[in-house]
């Protein structure tokens, strides 16, 4: 049987990105309709998170970079729209990755 600890998404165990991910539900705010989200990333499960939002992050920037190839349409998201997109891409990925559906 597979666990959420099995299951990797962008390199990290799955059970770690879920508990991070729930703390930082635990710690949210609903400002002018966005949400903020606040408090420490510690242990394993926050490196993960970290290191699983860097590496999404990365990939974005370097969509965005290929945007200016001769030829494309610019992409000129600013870094905090790209945090925010890579944020919601990775959660998308984590779900797809439990859930087994995309």
């Amino acid at each position: 049987m597979t666990t959420n600890s099995d299951v990797l998404v962008e390199g990290e165990p799955a059970g770690l990105l879920l508990e991070a991910l729930t703390a930082l539900m635990q710690n949210s705010e609903e400002v002018d309709g966005l949400v903020r989200f606040q408090g420490p990333l510690v242990g394993d499960s926050g490196a993960a998170l970290v290191h699983a939002l860097g590496r999404v992050t990365a990939e974005l920037h370097a969509d965005d970079m290929r945007s200016f190839l001769p030829g494309a349409t610019p992409n000129t998201r600013t870094e905090e729209q790209r945090a925010a997109d890579a944020f919601l891409v990775l959660v998308k990925r984590l779900d797809e990755a439990i859930t087994g559906h995309a």
